[in-house]
C-alpha cells in the first residue's frame, strides 16, 4: 500500500494526488487511509477525506465520516459532512436499524446524522430508537429536537402526551413545545388527535413554559375553551414582558372576530402604555384601517425615541401601512421623537416609505431629509475630518445607541453583523469613500448585503439581510440585529431589494463636528495605533454581572458559572477598538453609576483553545483577579493555566471598591464569545 503523510501545509494539488492515488486502492486500504486522514489536524485535509469516504458506500465510510465532529468544526466542514452522511445515508441507516451502529457516546453524532438527511430516511429508525431510548424527566440527548425535525404523527402525539402529563422538567416541555412548533411550522405535522389541550399550560408557574405554549398555540392556531386565557395575559400589567409579547403575537395568529375584539379593547386610550403600543401594532396586522385611529393617537404620545422605534417597527411590515399613515397624520402637533423614529425605521432595511417620512417631518417641524450632498462636498467633509476630526471621540459616536453603528456592524469581531465587518474599513478605503457611504448608503452596496424582501401569504413583510438558508426555513437579520425564521412553506414572495438596510439621513441629529469625528475614527480603523483590531488575543466581547446581597440570599451565588452568558442577569458591552473595557463603559452595561449595595462585578468572556496545553492571559488593570472555569488563575499582569481543548468561561472578578479606570485582557489563545 502507497504511504501517504499530509501536514498542515499540504497543497491542493497534493490533495488531489493524494485522493487520485488512494482510488486505485482496495476498499480496506482506502478506509485505513482515510481514517487517518479524518482526523488530521489541518481542516482542508480533513474535509478532502469526507469527500473521499463518500465514495466509498460503506457503514464503515459513515462512522468514520461522522467522526470527525469529535474535531473543531467549520462551516466548510459542516456542509462537506452533511454531504457526505447524505451520500452514505443507505448504509448509514442500515446499520442503525441492526444495531451494528451503536449510539451510545454518540449522541452528537446521531443528532447531526439524523438532521442531515431527508426527514422520511430519518422517521425510518426514528421509533425503533425511541423504544430503546425513552424519553427521560430532564429530556437528556437529542430525542426531542429529533422528534421535531424527523419525528411522524405517532412520535409527535407522544412528545406532546409527555409534555401535559408533566413528565418533563420545565427546561425539557420548552424544548418539546418548541419542538412540536418547528414539526408544524417546518414540515407541516402535527400530532394526531386533539391537540387544544395545550391551553392548560398558559397557567403553568414558568414563564419559559407558558412563552413556548403561546408560541406553539400561534402555529397550531387553536386554543379551544382556553383562548380568552391569551387577553388575559397580553393585559395584564403583571405579566412577564415576554408572556405578554407572545400573548399579543398568538391573538395575531389566531384571528378572528375574537381576536378583533379584544386587541380593539386593548388599543383602546387610557390602557396602560406599553400594553397599548403592543396591541395597537396587533391589532394593525389584522385590519389595519380599524387600528389606525388608535396608532395615530399613538404616535402623538410618543416621548422615548427608543419605544418610539420598536413602535415603527412593529408597525411598517404591515404592508400598505407607511402610505396608509401617512394620510391619515394629523398637520402637526407629532412629537420630534416620535417622527426621528418613523422617519428612520421608514428608511431602513430596504424600506423607503417617503410618504411617511415628509408627512412625519411636516407633522413635527422637522426637516425632510438631509441636504443634497454632491461629489464635491462630499470630498469638502473628508477634507475637513482627516484635518480637524478626532477619532477618539468619534468612536464614542459611533457607540452611540441611538445611530445604532455598533449593532449593526463589527470591529474585531465585537458589534453586529447585519451590515459589512469595520475592522479594517479606513486601510481599505478611502475618507471620502466612507463620507460617501454613510451619508448616501444607496449610493454603493458591499455584495452581500442588500436587502432580502420576504412577503408572506398574510401580508407581512420582512426586510433584512440573509442570515442563513436551509430547505425548510429563510433566516432573516433585520435592521435591528434580530433574526427572523421564516418558513418556506409561508412565503408568497421573495425579491432582492435595491436599497442598503442601513437609513438614509441617519447623521441628521448629529452635528457637523460629530459628523467629522465620526469619520476620522471610521479612516482610521486597521490602520497602525488605537484603532487596530485586525490582531487576535484581546477580549473585545463581554458580559457584566453585577452580584448583590439578594442574589446570596435567593441562592444565586454561582449564577456567574452556571448562568447562561446571555441569560438576563448578563449585561452585554463591548471594549473599545483597543481592548480597552473602561469604567463609563462598566456603568452604561450594568445600568448604574455607583456601585452601592455590590459583592462583587464580574465581567465574562470565553476563549477557544484549539488543542491541550498552557494559555496564557495577562490583564492589563489596577486591580482585578482572573478566573477559568470557576477557578482563580491570577490578577493583574500575566497568568498561564493549563486548559483542554475547547471553550473555557473566563471571567475578571472586581471589588466593587476598587474599580479600574479601565482593563483590557490578553490572551494567546483566541476570545470567542458571541
Amino acid at each position: 500500500m502507497r504511504k501517504f503523510h499530509v501536514s498542515a501545509a499540504l497543497g491542493l494539488a497534493t490533495l488531489a494526488c493524494a485522493a487520485t492515488c488512494l482510488a486505485a486502492e482496495p476498499r480496506e486500504s482506502r478506509l485505513t487511509a482515510l481514517a487517518t486522514l479524518v482526523h488530521d489536524p489541518t481542516p482542508r485535509v480533513r474535509l478532502e477525506a469526507l469527500r473521499a469516504l463518500a465514495k466509498i458506500p460503506t457503514a464503515k465510510s459513515a462512522e468514520l465520516a461522522l467522526s470527525v465532529l469529535d474535531q473543531p468544526m467549520d462551516p466548510n466542514l459542516d456542509y462537506a459532512l452533511w454531504l457526505t452522511i447524505n451520500d452514505l445515508s443507505g448504509p448509514w441507516i442500515t446499520a442503525l436499524q441492526n444495531g451494528d451502529w451503536k449510539t451510545e457516546g454518540r449522541e452528537k453524532q446521531l443528532e447531526f446524522g439524523l438532521r442531515a438527511i431527508k426527514p422520511e430516511q430519518a422517521s425510518q429508525v426514528l421509533g425503533q430508537l425511541l423504544a430503546q431510548h425513552p424519553l427521560t424527566r430532564d429530556g437528556q440527548g437529542p430525542w426531542i429536537e429529533l422528534i421535531g425535525s424527523a419525528g411522524t404523527e405517532k412520535e409527535l402525539r407522544v412528545l406532546l402526551d409527555q409534555v401535559l402529563a408533566s413528565g418533563f422538567d420545565d427546561t425539557a416541555s420548552t424544548r418539546a413545545l418548541k419542538s412540536l412548533a418547528d414539526a408544524t411550522r417546518l414540515r407541516k405535522l402535527k400530532p394526531g388527535g386533539s391537540t387544544v389541550e395545550i391551553g392548560k399550560l398558559l397557567d403553568s408557574p414558568s414563564d419559559a413554559v407558558r412563552v413556548e405554549t403561546l408560541k406553539l398555540a400561534a402555529v397550531w392556531k387553536e386554543l379551544g375553551p382556553y383562548f380568552p386565557k391569551l387577553a388575559t395575559l397580553a393585559g395584564s400589567a403583571g405579566s412577564n414582558p415576554a408572556v405578554r409579547t407572545a400573548a399579543f403575537d398568538t391573538l395575531r395568529a389566531i384571528g378572528g372576530k375574537g381576536a378583533l375584539d379584544a386587541l380593539t379593547a386593548l388599543s383602546a386610550a387610557g390602557q396602560e402604555p406599553a400594553i397599548r403600543r403592543q396591541a395597537v401594532a396587533a391589532l394593525a396586522t389584522l385590519n389595519l384601517g380599524q387600528a389606525m385611529p388608535a396608532i395615530v393617537d399613538v404616535t402623538k404620545s410618543l416621548a422615548d425615541e427608543t419605544q418610539a422605534q420598536d413602535f415603527w417597527r412593529s408597525i411598517l411590515p404591515v404592508k400598505g401601512a407607511g402610505k396608509a399613515i401617512a394620510e391619515a397624520l394629523p398637520a402637526s402637533g407629532i412629537p420630534q421623537p416620535a417622527a426621528r423614529a418613523g422617519m428612520r425605521v421608514a428608511r431602513e432595511g430596504g424600506r423607503n416609505d417617503m410618504d411617511l417620512v415628509l408627512a412625519l417631518a411636516k407633522a413635527s417641524g422637522l426637516a425632510a431629509d438631509t441636504q443634497a450632498f454632491t461629489g464635491q462636498l462630499i470630498k469638502e467633509l473628508a477634507a475637513k475630518a482627516a484635518d480637524k476630526g478626532d477619532p477618539h471621540r468619534g468612536e464614542m459616536i459611533f457607540r452611540r445607541t441611538d445611530l445604532a453603528c455598533q449593532s449593526c456592524h463589527a470591529i474585531g469581531g465585537a458589534g453586529g453583523k447585519v451590515g459589512p465587518d469595520m475592522t479594517s474599513i479606513g486601510a481599505s478605503a478611502p475618507i471620502d469613500y466612507l463620507v460617501e457611504s454613510v451619508l448616501l448608503p444607496n449610493a454603493k452596496i458591499k455584495e452581500g448585503y442588500h436587502s432580502l424582501i420576504v412577503t408572506t401569504k398574510d401580508g407581512t413583510e420582512y426586510t433584512g439581510t440573509l442570515a442563513r438558508e436551509t430547505p425548510q426555513e429563510i433566516v432573516l437579520r433585520n435592521a435591528a440585529g434580530a433574526e427572523q425564521a421564516i418558513a418556506k412553506a409561508d412565503v408568497a414572495k421573495r425579491e432582492q431589494g435595491t436599497l442598503s438596510l442601513m437609513p438614509g439621513g441617519l447623521l441628521d441629529p448629529v452635528g457637523e463636528q460629530e459628523q467629522l469625528d465620526l469619520f476620522a475614527f471610521l479612516s482610521r480603523l486597521g490602520k497602525p495605533g488605537d484603532f487596530d483590531a485586525s490582531k487576535g488575543g484581546v477580549a473585545r466581547r463581554w458580559r457584566i454581572y453585577v452580584e448583590s446581597h439578594t442574589d446570596q440570599q435567593n441562592g444565586q451565588g454561582n449564577a456567574m458559572w452556571d448562568s447562561p452568558l446571555d441569560a438576563k442577569q448578563w449585561s452585554p458591552t463591548y471594549a473599545l477598538v483597543s481592548g480597552q473595557l473602561t469604567r463609563p463603559v462598566m456603568d452604561e452595561a450594568a445600568k448604574r453609576q455607583f456601585w452601592v449595595g455590590t459583592l462583587a462585578i464580574y465581567l465574562a468572556t470565553e476563549l477557544q483553545t484549539t488543542q491541550a496545553g498552557p494559555v496564557k492571559l495577562k490583564l492589563d488593570a489596577t486591580h482585578g483577579e482572573v478566573w477559568v472555569d470557576g477557578k482563580k488563575i491570577g490578577g493583574t499582569g500575566e497568568s498561564s493555566v493549563d486548559l483542554p481543548a475547547g471553550k473555557h468561561r473566563v471571567i475578571v472578578k472586581l471589588d466593587p471598591k476598587l474599580i479600574p479606570d479601565s482593563l483590557r485582557l490578553v490572551s494567546d489563545a483566541s476570545f470567542v464569545l458571541n
